[in-house]
């Protein structure tokens, strides 16, 4: 039968409905009239009221509630006997647990993509993109000095929050390749800027390093001095070093020192090596204050070896040296007089190159695997641009294409590098520090690789 309130189902014996509390049919006994009976009291404050029973009356209820609930307990408990059990039918309340709700998976939250780290910058003076031109005045533009880093994919999340994101490996950048020189003459003037050298109206004043010669080779319109000490170019090229003071101690590495090292040679062809010097004397012994533009005279690790006298020579022995592979040496510097260096003027040093140059162009070792590098340690006395002034220089040999230009900034830490990179060598000093780019595929164009597989 149903409950009068909720209408539940209830069983037939079942005295009060389990989802609302209603109860079914009258009370069995009426507790009410048996306790308070008829009587009341009246209160002169709160009126009438029912009277509460007697002690004794209320301890008797209460044994006899006690003494229900246990017979009614034995009754239906586990321990009753069969037949009573039997006898009796059982109230089974059935109460249904609702579903079950499936735990949600803690989401996953993917680990951040690192931001890709913006390459090092070091503005280089008034430098242009490295690119090719046969126009022979430049226009600066900008020109990034270090090459931008590879970008890489992201790093995937971890597989647990307690497992690190593994290190996103950068790509090794393998070294360029190179041609195969095999000999390289640097020249050294000096006091004259780019307008001077190579500039627009320089054919005026010197028709063949800005003319004739300038058309057998590639011009780096952006090269600078490393100062105007007169061997400041001189000590930058072959230690890499900012102060051209010295001397240095045999601490301070030099090019000339690799070379000596890796089994190769090295000379100095300097105009009055000798001069003043008694026959067998040692021109390494001589004061560096006696010969400033010298810049070899201010390394203890070159003066002070057996083979420092017979490597510097004069002039004269420039020509013999270059007209054969096995006696041109691995790196030779050049370094005219007061005379034909620029000093006096560019003219003096146009006409002086006119009768220098040709005996190592047409030479054999010119022909197998040569660089020449015509340029000034100095610019004119008032051009302090980079420090030594914008002089330019101009680079001859096989593998580099006539008449081109490439218009990136170069000083003599980079040409130092330059030269260290195709022999294998690291870079010493200021060198290994620059942001310049040493010289590559662009500046050595006229080389094709596939005919070349040995270098």
């Amino acid at each position: 039968m149903p409950c009068a309130t909720c209408r539940s189902p209830l069983a037939a014996d079942q005295r009060y409905c389990l989802e609302c509390g209603t109860r079914n049919g009258p009370p069995r006994l009426d507790w009410k009239a048996m306790v308070v009976g008829d009587h009341s009291v009246v209160d002169q404050d709160e009126g009438v009221g029912p009277a509460l029973p007697s002690p004794r009356i209320a301890a008797a209820l209460v044994l006899g509630v006690l003494a229900f609930g246990v017979v009614l307990g034995d009754a239906a408990g586990p321990g009753a006997p069969a037949a009573d059990a039997g006898a009796r039918s059982r109230l089974t309340i059935v109460a249904q647990a609702p579903a079950a709700v499936p735990l949600a998976a803690a989401p996953v939250v993917p680990a951040p993509t690192p931001e890709p780290e913006a390459p090092a910058s070091d503005p280089a003076p008034a430098a242009p993109v490295e690119e090719e031109s046969p126009a022979p005045e430049p226009q600066p533009e900008s020109e990034p000095e270090s090459e931008p880093e590879p970008e890489t994919a992201p790093v995937p999340a971890p597989a647990s929050d307690d497992a690190p994101a593994p290190a996103a490996e950068e790509p090794a950048t393998p070294a360029p390749r190179l041609p195969a020189v095999k000999h390289v003459w640097v020249v050294a003037l000096t006091g004259h800027s780019y307008a001077e050298t190579f500039g627009a109206g320089a054919a005026g004043g010197a028709p063949y390093l800005a003319g004739e010669l300038r058309d057998k080779g590639t011009l780096l319109p952006w090269y600078h001095a490393a100062g105007h000490d007169p061997a400041a170019g001189g000590v930058a090229l072959l230690g890499g070093q900012k102060d051209a003071a010295g001397p240095f101690d045999d601490q301070t590495q030099t090019l000339p020192d690799q070379l000596t090292g890796l089994g190769r040679t090295w000379k100095a062809y300097v105009e009055g090596a000798t001069a003043g010097l008694q026959p067998g004397d040692d021109p390494c012994t001589r004061p560096p204050e006696q010969a400033p533009r010298n810049p070899f005279l201010r390394f203890t690790t070159i003066t002070g070896v057996a083979e420092c006298g017979p490597s510097l020579a004069e002039l004269d022995a420039l020509a013999t040296d270059a007209a054969d592979t096995d006696s041109a040496p691995t790196f030779s510097y050049i370094l005219p007089g007061p005379a034909h260096d620029g000093s006096t003027s560019l003219a003096d040093a146009d006409a002086w190159l006119k009768t220098t140059l040709p005996a190592i162009l047409d030479s054999k070792a010119y022909a197998d695997g040569g660089l020449v590098v015509v340029t000034f340690d100095a610019g004119a006395p008032d051009d302090t641009e980079a420090g030594g002034g914008r002089v330019g220089a101009l680079l001859l040999s096989p593998f580099v294409t006539p008449g081109a230009t490439v218009n990136a900034p170069y000083d003599p830490f980079a040409l130092l590098k330059s030269i260290e990179d195709l022999f294998g060598l690291d870079p010493l000093g200021y060198a290994a520090e620059t942001k310049l780019k040493a010289f590559g595929p662009k500046v050595y164009a006229a080389w094709d690789p596939s005919e070349d597989a040995g270098s």
